[in-house]
């Protein structure tokens, strides 16, 4: 009994030591957010590109309803739109003001969305351009501040949060192109968190 109050004392006194202890801790690659943030876009970008392989060529146009894009839509307006985001949101390009460039847009749209290797090629180069420009930034970069020009109140927000903007965004698009995949009777690829 007493051996057993002897070892509970000293595994406190020890469990005590080390919580209170000033030992500073090396980070490591789970603790860096740079590293995690490049390791969940780079799970993203595969994940993403998994679901763009998965439907066959000839059915990038089904589209599940007239009222939407079709799945090659979804595609190329994935990659498109976050290369367009990540310009404004995070490179500080100005939003244009042409309606003519949003019809030239949704275009561009229509004919990526027609062709499974031109959408997989936009979808590259967009996660390629995400990647190369995190890669790029420091703390105080991602600390630094934009306003959503689309929106009326005119909100500000740190680049880091535009970054997790576009992840989103990309999120919504690829569970779209999810249902088409489905409705066409192919098994989608099984989901990932990175």
């Amino acid at each position: 009994m007493k051996k057993s109050f002897f070892n509970l004392a000293l595994g406190i006194l020890i469990v005590g030591s080390l919580a209170f202890s000033n030992v500073e801790k090396k980070p490591t690659p789970v603790d860096n957010p740079v590293d995690n943030y490049l390791s969940e876009i780079n799970g993203v970008k595969a994940y993403t590109l998994e679901i763009a392989e998965a439907m066959p060529a000839d059915k990038y146009t089904f589209r599940p309803h007239d009222s939407v894009r079709s799945f090659g839509e979804q595609m190329a307006h994935l990659g498109m739109s976050s290369k367009f985001l990540l310009d404004m949101f995070i490179n500080g390009e100005p939003m244009p003001t042409d309606p003519e460039v949003f019809a030239n847009i949704g275009k561009m749209e229509k004919e990526i969305g027609a062709s499974k290797e031109a959408c997989i090629k936009v979808i590259t180069e967009a996660f390629d351009a995400l990647t190369a420009t995190y890669k790029s930034m420091n703390a105080e970069n991602l600390d630094d501040t934009f306003v959503i020009p689309f929106d009326p109140k005119q909100p500000s927000f740190s680049k880091e949060k535009g970054f997790q903007f576009i992840y989103e965004h990309i999120a919504h698009h690829r569970g779209q192109a999810l249902v088409s995949l489905r409705m066409q009777g192919i098994k989608a690829p099984p989901y990932r968190l990175y």
